[in-house]
């Protein structure tokens, strides 16, 4: 392969990674591509995702009309250009973030950052009281999807949750499938976070993989009292885990922990 076709696979199993859209076998090719001095990871699609889901998370702001996500999945080569289309621009609003990404001609990101656009929209992008009527959506709760897992994954990894220091008094459990990358962590009598303060972050322990545990999430807590099911969202695969440890952490959570408020660990 030439460089430019190296660099090109590079970008679009880095684009698929941030996604998380990526196998096993594509996630092995991405790792040994990272480390060549050839391919370097570029934050700009990871922070236009950010800032789009920071924008679509309030939906009363801006609501894309039906058609508008159809449009975008067929006329994805139209919006590599100079200056973002003027329909997209009048629909989604001025964002300029994902809009400096699509209209820099010579940036190699903008179709992974459509992408980016694409899933974040179809992701946070839900109003039920404007929404059109229909069957009721077959979207599961994270309890019902925990109890499915739970039932049919071969390979079930289930580990208790032990507090330390100020969180001795919270207990929980963790439920985890190589096999499916899918795992939920049931949370009982942990305190309630205040989100614009602190947020609370998971991370997995797969020596398999690093030597620094993998980003498992950044999630709140909304209830004093009861049982909280968390989704784990691994961005990574994960073959191994060994531990899942959560901490406390500024809002929006950290790259790296520097652990030091660990709310609780739970050994696999």
């Amino acid at each position: 392969m030439t460089d430019q076709e190296i660099i090109s696979r590079f970008e679009e199993l880095d684009a698929g990674r941030i996604l998380g859209d990526l196998d096993t076998g594509e996630m092995d090719e991405w790792e040994e591509l990272a480390r060549d001095p050839r391919c370097q990871s570029d934050l700009a699609l990871e922070l236009t995702a950010a800032a789009l889901e920071a924008e679509f998370q309030d939906t009363n702001k801006i609501e894309l009309p039906p058609g508008l996500l159809e449009e975008l999945e067929k006329g994805t080569a139209d919006f590599v250009v100079e200056k973002p289309s003027k329909k997209v621009e009048e629909t989604v609003g001025e964002i300029p973030l994902w809009r400096k990404i699509l209209s820099d001609k010579d940036t190699a990101w903008a179709i992974a950052a459509l992408f980016a656009i694409l899933f974040v929209a179809q992701t946070f992008v839900s109003d039920p009281s404007t929404s059109t009527p229909g069957p009721p959506s077959t979207q599961v709760s994270p309890e019902e999807a925990s109890k499915t897992l739970v039932a049919e994954a071969k390979d079930l990894i289930r580990a208790p949750f032990e507090g330390g220091g100020d969180y001795k008094g919270m207990s929980g459990e963790v439920v985890w499938s190589d096999e499916r990358q899918e795992g939920y962590m049931s949370l009982t009598n942990l305190p309630v976070n205040d989100p614009k303060s602190k947020q609370y972050q998971l991370w997995i322990v797969d020596p398999t993989r690093d030597e620094k545990p993998v980003d498992g999430g950044v999630f709140d807590i909304g209830l004093a009292e009861g049982t909280t099911v968390i989704p784990i969202r691994n961005p990574l695969v994960i073959r191994d885990p060994k531990a899942f440890v959560i901490t406390l952490e500024q809002p929006g959570g950290v790259v790296v922990s520097k652990q030091e408020i660990v709310v609780a660990a739970a050994n696999s």
